[in-house]
């Protein structure tokens, strides 16, 4: 295993791994921060507006 990383396949292909590895952190870190801008949104965005639902508790049947 230690030699793989020896061999004439890895130093072919190590930079098209790492771009790949770059190109999936981006996009995770689009995602959360998509995800995060969307809840500060919903929370901070003129919650006066809102329609609250009414939410009816009933007793034991």
């Amino acid at each position: 295993m230690r030699d793989d990383f020896l061999s004439g396949d890895w130093a072919a292909n190590k930079h098209r791994l790492t771009a790949d590895v770059d190109k999936l952190g981006h996009n995770l870190v689009e995602k959360v921060s998509d995800s995060f801008e969307a809840l500060n949104r919903a929370q901070f965005d003129a919650p006066w507006h809102r329609v609250w639902r009414k939410v009816r508790i009933s007793g034991l049947r």
